[in-house]
């Protein structure tokens, strides 16, 4: 997850007990969002020429010098924060437990990250630790880990959590080390508790052909993704309409570019804009040409690609391309077990309707582990169920006025509507058993109101933007109006000085 601005923030990375700085900056290159610096401390070195931020004795930590270390880390991220960068301090091991040491006792940065950590024995500690502030604190345990026992870390937070501290624990399997499924957990609790409100994608204007190139381009993409980067938006996304009949194209409807093409223009022209398919149709496509086409985009974007895909709606599109549409639904269910297993295994064999192969190894897998996040649209009950069976999000969208029907969903025609889906949602997780988090990615019910006027319609869209956060909705899509690059430019920068971004 690279979309963590936030004025470009500063993550201290803490190493372990005998290890260096190099090996922090090592890992820490993994967990940071794209732009932050990385800030590698480095602890005393013994007489014995090993590195410690600490000495343990008969009677636990030393409290003397577990005091200098906190205070140390504390005076670093106090100069850091006063320059307006936010702090995030990250720790491995006998570094974790500094981090957590730190977060007891001080107010002084804005997240703590403890990986294979614990809290130490000190005498001297329990006066000192007063949990003040509410900085978010995030404890990895590894279930294999033979050094620092997983119930060390369960037992920490736990602690916290008793204290009033927003604290999250995630025990994974692994050893002790900051494996791929570490980092992917810490780069999502980083975008989940860092950043404040609704996240926002905006729509390239990939449908506007009758522009020419001066909207729909590879210097068009390039210039409006780089504008979109700047202002602060968190992703930009396209739609997906590779053959749109005619009667339909009358009727209202738009070209698009090809999704993965067009995103993959984006993707070099910035650092940490999200690449967002909104939607990517599976079903009109053989599963193993969408895996490629869509590890490649993560590749080749470092990471930065969000999946929304759907079941499609319209059957002359479906036919023009030699896809089945009545069976779409179980296509797509058939496609989103088998994409994850393309971007993880070697050697997949399947055999499936319409698919069948033996042996198969798709690399490179996606950077992203243990795949890019999937949202999967469509209001019905079916969609939503699908999308807590196999997705990490859900993206409904407004339907009313007849609109449900033409599109094939169940209808969402206000802000009531919507949390009656957003409450049976939770429902469907916890009949699941799911307990990770769902993202949910809404379109404003203003947004066609303020694509018409964007005077008179800025403010009640950003109005109902902030509407969606009380809701519960942690992602938006939203478009930019405007026949000119210029003018699609000037109004993304006021939309997103209006919703304070950047």
């Amino acid at each position: 997850m690279r979309d963590l601005d936030l004025g470009t923030g500063v993550l201290v990375a803490l190493h372990g007990h005998g290890d260096d700085p190099a090996s922090a900056r090592a890992w820490a290159r993994s967990l940071a969002p794209a732009g932050w610096e990385i800030v590698a401390p480095g602890a005393p070195t013994g007489d014995d020429g090993v590195r410690s931020w600490f000495s343990t004795g008969p009677r636990g930590v030393d409290p003397a010098e577990l005091a200098a270390a906190v205070g140390r880390v504390r005076d670093l991220a106090v100069r850091v924060r006063a320059s307006g960068r936010p702090v995030v301090v990250a720790g491995f091991s006998q570094g974790a437990a500094l981090a957590l040491e730190l977060a007891a006792r001080t107010e002084d940065v804005d997240g703590v990250v403890a990986i294979c950590g614990f809290l130490p024995e000190c005498d001297d500690a329990d006066g000192e630790r007063r949990y003040p502030g509410q900085a978010p604190v995030l404890v990895i345990g590894g279930e294999q880990d033979e050094h620092v026992p997983a119930f060390m870390s369960s037992d920490a937070a736990a602690v916290f959590s008793g204290r009033g501290r927003p604290v999250e624990l995630d025990l994974v399997e692994a050893g002790h080390e900051v494996g791929p499924t570490a980092v992917q957990v810490v780069r999502d609790w980083l975008t989940r508790a860092l950043v404040a409100g609704p996240r926002v994608s905006l729509g390239l204007p990939v449908e506007r052909v009758g522009s020419g190139a001066e909207l729909v381009s590879g210097p068009a993409l390039a210039d409006l993704a780089a504008a979109y980067e700047r202002f602060g938006f968190h992703a930009a996304y396209v739609t997906d309409h590779p053959a749109p009949d005619d009667r339909w194209l009358a009727g209202g409807g738009h070209h698009a570019l090809e999704p993965t093409v067009a995103l993959a223009t984006a993707a070099a022209a910035t650092r940490r804009l999200l690449l967002h398919t909104n939607i990517y149709v599976l079903g009109y496509r053989n599963p193993f040409l969408a895996a490629k086409a869509l590890a490649t985009l993560d590749v080749v974007s470092d990471g930065r690609l969000v999946i929304g895909v759907a079941a499609g709606y319209l059957r002359p599109e479906f036919e023009a391309l030699g896809a089945d549409f009545e069976d779409r639904g179980r296509r797509l269910d058939e496609a989103l077990e088998l994409l994850p297993r393309l971007w993880a295994e070697h050697g997949v064999a399947v055999d499936a309707d319409g698919y069948r192969a033996r042996g198969v190894t798709a690399l490179p897998h996606p950077v992203q582990r243990p795949h890019p996040p999937i949202w999967i649209g469509g209001n019905s009950l079916a969609a939503m169920r699908r999308a807590v069976r196999f997705g990490q999000g859900w993206s409904p969208f407004p339907a009313t006025g007849g609109v449900e029907r033409a599109v094939r969903t169940a209808a969402i025609d206000d802000l009531g509507a919507l949390a009656t889906r957003l409450g049976r949602l939770t429902e469907l997780c916890e009949e699941a058993s799911r307990t990770e988090p769902m993202t949910t990615c809404f379109v404003p019910f203003s947004l066609p109101a303020y694509l018409e006027d964007p005077e008179s319609g800025l403010q009640p869209l950003c109005d109902e933007v902030a509407q969606l956060a009380d809701l519960g909705v942690d992602w938006v899509a939203l478009m930019a109006p405007g026949t000119t690059r210029n003018e699609v430019i000037d109004r993304a920068g006021a939309l997103a000085a209006e919703l304070g971004l950047g």
